[in-house]
């Protein structure tokens, strides 16, 4: 999704103030995060356009709420997984497992 110059610097700002506040190096959150380490760097410095996959990471990684407008098909996506689920840390795993996987494919595809 692409986001206005003000949700960029605004999310870059708790991005980093995250950052710093958790003594965090871009490496380390690298790591963390499965993001590469060039991106974690330019996510941090507010240099993206989009919320794209990778600064949705870097945030969860963080604990940054995005405080995005939600695209229209969120609530239909966020309905279907949570259909999926039975409530328990297990069955997390095993959607969140699957879901990286479908990630997987499409990068590839």
């Amino acid at each position: 999704m692409k986001l206005k110059p003000k949700d960029i610097e605004s999310l870059a700002n708790r991005i980093e103030a995250k950052r710093l506040a958790l003594g965090y190096s871009y490496s380390a959150i690298a790591r963390i995060s499965a993001v590469n380490q060039g991106q974690v760097s330019r996510i941090c410095r507010g240099q993206f356009k989009t919320a794209s996959g990778n600064v949705m990471q870097i945030c969860m990684t963080l604990g940054v709420d995005v405080k995005l407008d939600e695209p229209a098909d969120l609530s239909r996506i966020r309905e279907a997984v949570l259909n999926l689920w039975d409530g328990t840390s297990v069955d997390a795993e095993r959607i969140t497992r699957l879901l990286s996987v479908v990630n997987e494919v499409r990068r590839t595809t």
